[in-house]
């Protein structure tokens, strides 16, 4: 392989920054053989930027796509991510911090083979892998040193709250709860972390929170850190003095999977 291109969205430019850099300093991938649009000068003023990147995903043989909620809400970056399907010798989708692989709903990613960012063991085999391929050398103590420093970064990062789930082929999502919400019996609340993508409703994610809804009896009671799967049956975009709008979720099935 001729080097590493780094498929990301331009407003993760800080992870994506750390992880160019434990390329460089702690595998040892020499910049020249790294593409990364948010590294300056990557892309030359009055030039064709896409024709540039379509090249580069050719040329240098590996893909790293670092996926992030914004990676999966961008077309730009879906095309480079069927780009890298097509023409690289090898895709290595790395799955950012926080994100669960439920996140990626029914997107193409649900069925590939993913890297967690937060995981040590991850970033061995990426390392195995490249050695593997001939792009570095052996240096197990500068890449060891490195990586820890790389994985101070990543606990700092705030907890991810800003999940998008998509549903799958039949409909249904699989969300984590993030708490539980008193309202008057025999009603069950919970707040789920993140948002569910509603066909049709797009333009509501920013200013809502989403609430499973229902009556008790009629599913298990949840409680924080459940992770279920459930179909909508419909839902109600509401406002409340405490927390402002909420979208209830009404499911038409619902079950605790974890």
């Amino acid at each position: 392989m001729n080097g590493i291109f780094i498929s990301h969205s331009t407003k993760d430019r800080e992870l994506v920054e750390q992880i160019v850099e434990l390329l460089q300093l702690g595998m040892g991938v020499e910049p020249s053989k790294i593409f990364c649009t948010s590294l300056e000068g990557t892309l030359p003023t009055g030039e064709d930027f896409i024709k540039i990147i379509k090249d580069n995903v050719k040329d240098r043989g590996m893909v790293l796509a670092v996926i992030t909620p914004e990676y999966l809400k961008s077309q730009f970056c879906m095309m480079e991510l069927g780009a890298a399907w097509v023409g690289a010798e090898y895709l290595c989708p790395i799955l950012a911090p926080g994100m669960e692989y439920q996140d990626l709903g029914a997107s193409p990613l649900a069925n590939i083979q993913m890297r967690k960012a937060d995981q040590e063991e991850n970033w061995n085999k990426v390392y195995d892998e490249l050695l593997g391929h001939g792009m570095i050398s052996a240096n197990t103590a500068r890449f060891h040193k490195k990586l820890q420093e790389f994985m101070k970064y990543i606990r700092r990062l705030p907890e991810k709250t800003d999940r998008l789930y998509t549903p799958d082929q039949e409909g249904y999502y699989q969300v984590i709860i993030e708490a539980a919400r008193t309202v008057p019996k025999p009603y069950r609340c919970y707040k789920i972390k993140g948002k569910l993508m509603i066909e049709g409703l797009q333009q509501f994610l920013d200013s809502e929170s989403h609430w499973i809804f229902y009556t008790e009896g009629a599913y298990d009671d949840l409680k924080a850190g459940d992770q279920v799967r459930l179909k909508i049956s419909e839902t109600e975009r509401r406002y409340f003095s405490d927390i402002g709008f909420a979208r209830n979720i009404y499911p038409g099935d619902l079950k605790v999977i974890g």
